[in-house]
């Protein structure tokens, strides 16, 4: 948070989740009885004789009693006292309910003006008691004193009267590089765990909370919602909602979020998607941290920022769950910004096709891009997640503008790929080893005319052939799938049906094949109508779906291929998920699995 009791952080208006809440019940919840405690609920009984409902409601957000509001700056005194300031017109507004049970607040007795609050949330674990905040809430915590975690805290109730109960503090997690506060490149890890012990039941929290899904940050451009506890403008210390769109941080690896309220005490909050109310259960992509604690310099209540999760995310998690203190024995270096695939992202929305094949044989994947105006471009993949310098394939207004769907295979056998492209008056054509510099002959499958012209989406890969990708899965424009196993230069061979006309499946958008990472066959990648991303394996006529990605508005319209791109894991199957979005932003996911989506990678920034 910005260190100034105004703190506050991202997101939009959390109709949906706040209804969610209701539905999972809230601060109804029945109090924690009091009991024999036994061993395991002895702290918690200790903790709770210290945290009477005064001393929680008397707390103060963290970033008040360790920093100062910066002189000169009458916005930020105008927060700290709890003054609002008008954001720009049209900036949404956090709405108050009663939060979800697994989020809460920390409360510390050490701090240097009394005691102090953030916001946190449990996150699944093996022990299943860690809890998730900023960073800069988290060195708070390693004062020592009385301290505990309160999920779904209600203001005014002691322990025995709060909805779980209340978990002290047993083992704090930051990574040893980041600085309070921070301005600079290691505000990017302004995040930490807590392991808590039992509550004075001996019950842990994920066990009574439910649990968020600590998950890799997938792009700059989600839609999150955001849920924390400010002080300021907020007498009964509800918790605080807002659903809205991310956007990147200029100049960092952090996400900006716009909705107002996000006071003093919001620190710490997480950044949910993918919430589902009755399992209690959502991925958490960010909180409220980073640069300056998670906010500006002027202080605003709407603007607020979270660290990525990444690698180094994970490895504070790994920490935390095994236990030890982390080490981290190479000062941090933010990832690389450098332009991995040349253009624009308002380019880039032009891009009607993306095909991935190893067309100049160097043993790399390179990118066949088909643009809206007929032009066709060659990028020659490194190897390394990236491509060089653009060759004109096509030039502009040429007869590719017709094509209406493309995929890579290698049906000939030659180990070269080979492309089947259904242009838009049905006729199916085929060519033969593909090089940079062109197409070479063409072999026409199926004449203009032909019921080609309803195939909506079509993509090859190795579903039954375990050697090459020779089999085409085709969605049709009646909701139908069908598969054609073994294609070769003769023909399409026996049409196998996978779905029937009228399925769900007349909402996939875009799908291609993946080989997902430590499997010898493809998995199908669809992304459907509500932004969501799928994953189904086949077998025969049956299919096996696994959800890779929540839906999301933001991410409907895309163009996706797969490919050897990086070298992750040694760059030997096509487990790279590569996804040009609406606006441009173009991501590789590297290593993919049918369960997982793979680390995320930005190859073209989204727009500024």
């Amino acid at each position: 948070m910005t260190p100034s009791p105004t703190r506050r952080s991202s997101w939009l208006r959390a109709v949906a989740v706040t209804l969610a809440v209701a539905a999972c019940g809230g601060t109804g919840t029945a109090g924690v009885a009091a009991a024999d405690p036994g061993p395991r609920g002895a702290a918690a009984q200790a903790a709770a004789q210290y945290w009477t409902a005064e001393r929680m409601a008397a707390a103060k957000p963290v970033e008040a009693a360790h920093t100062a509001a910066p002189a000169q700056a009458p916005r930020s005194a105008l927060r700290a006292s709890g003054v609002r300031t008008a954001a720009p017109a049209g900036t949404p507004q956090g709405s108050y309910g009663d939060g979800l049970p697994m989020v809460g607040t920390f409360f510390s007795s050490a701090g240097p003006t009394g005691a102090t609050y953030c916001t946190a949330s449990v996150v699944q674990s093996p022990g299943h008691d860690l809890v998730l905040t900023a960073g800069h809430c988290a060195k708070s915590l390693a004062g020592g004193g009385q301290r505990i975690f309160v999920p779904q805290y209600v203001k005014g109730r002691d322990a025995a009267g709060q909805p779980y109960g209340v978990f002290p503090v047993d083992q704090v997690f930051t990574d040893p590089r980041y600085t309070r506060n921070s301005k600079g490149p290691d505000s990017d890890l302004d995040f930490g765990f807590a392991r808590l012990s039992p509550n004075a039941r001996g019950e842990n929290a994920e066990d009574v909370t439910g649990a968020l899904r600590l998950t890799p940050t997938p792009r700059w451009s989600s839609t999150v919602t955001v849920v924390g506890y400010p002080a300021s403008n907020n007498p009964g210390q509800r918790a605080l909602s807002c659903t809205v769109p991310t956007y990147r941080l200029t100049g960092f690896r952090q996400m900006a979020m716009t909705c107002g309220g996000y006071y003093g005490g919001v620190s710490g909050g997480p950044w949910i998607t993918n919430y589902d109310a009755r399992t209690r259960t959502g991925d958490v992509i960010g909180t409220i941290g980073g640069f300056y604690g998670g906010g500006n310099t002027n202080n605003d209540d709407w603007i607020s920022y979270s660290p990525v999760y990444d690698g180094q995310a994970r490895a504070l998690y790994d920490d935390a769950v095994a236990g030890r203190t982390p080490q981290r024995p190479t000062p941090y270096q933010p990832p690389s910004d450098r332009a991995r695939l040349a253009g624009a992202a308002s380019t880039w929305t032009h891009a009607n096709h993306l095909v991935a094949g190893d067309y100049d044989g160097d043993g790399r994947d390179d990118l066949l891009t088909v643009w809206s105006d007929g032009e066709v471009s060659f990028y020659p993949g490194d190897g390394d997640g990236g491509f060089g310098t653009e060759r004109q394939f096509a030039p502009a207004n040429s007869f590719w503008k017709l094509a209406r769907a493309v995929t890579a295979g290698d049906f000939s056998g030659s180990s070269l790929p080979d492309l089947l492209v259904r242009w838009d008056n049905g006729k199916l054509s085929y060519y033969e080893d593909v090089r940079p510099t062109g197409t070479g002959t063409e072999y026409t499958l199926a004449a203009g005319g032909s019921s080609w012209k309803y195939a909506t989406q079509i993509t090859a890969g190795r579903y039954d052939s375990a050697d090459a990708a020779r089999d085409i899965v085709v969605r049709w424009v009646d909701g139908s799938l069908t598969t054609f196993p073994g294609v070769n230069p003769t023909g399409m061979g026996s049409e196998r049906r996978l779905a029937e006309a009228g399925s769900f499946w007349k909402n996939a958008v875009a799908v291609t094949s993946m080989q997902p990472a430590g499997s010898d066959h493809s998995a199908l990648a669809v992304r459907w109508t509500d932004g969501s991303l799928g994953s189904y394996t086949l077998s025969g006529t049956s299919m096996r779906g696994t959800r890779l990605q929540a839906p999301n508005t933001l991410w409907a319209p895309a163009v996706m291929t797969a490919g050897r791109f990086a070298s992750g894991d040694g760059g030997s199957t096509a487990d790279d998920l590569l996804v040009r979005w609406s606006n441009g932003e173009t991501s590789l996911y590297d290593g993919t699995r049918g369960d997982t989506l793979g680390t995320w990678t930005t190859l073209v920034q989204p727009p500024a």
